[in-house]
């Protein structure tokens, strides 16, 4: 069974990204240190040569088992890159967006 202490769902608009939103069961203000380890942790994975799913909305599941520092991720963008793209520009933008409790 998937342990997850920590999770951070993302839906990014694509068309409008000041409608993205964030939820999140940690602190409003470590979900930039986590999505920034998350971004660690995916380097040197290579790029991801499938077919992106186009959208206007994706939603990304980053989920985190504090007993080993092990990072779970689901995603509907069909593509690892365009992942790690979208939260990449999350945490880059992250002041603009509200990050509201999860559940």
């Amino acid at each position: 069974m998937l342990r997850a202490d920590v999770v951070v769902e993302i839906i990014f608009n694509m068309e409008e990204s000041d409608k993205t939103t964030i939820k999140t069961n940690a602190k409003p203000e470590a979900v930039s240190e986590i999505l920034g380890a998350w971004l660690v942790a995916q380097t040197g994975k290579g790029w991801d040569s499938r077919e992106s799913i186009r959208r206007g909305e994706y939603k990304i599941s980053i989920k985190l088992d504090l007993s080993n520092d092990t990072f779970y991720t689901s995603s509907d963008t069909g593509n690892s890159s365009l992942t790690c793209g979208i939260v990449a520009n999350v945490l880059q933008n992250l002041a603009k967006f509200q990050i509201s409790p999860l559940g």
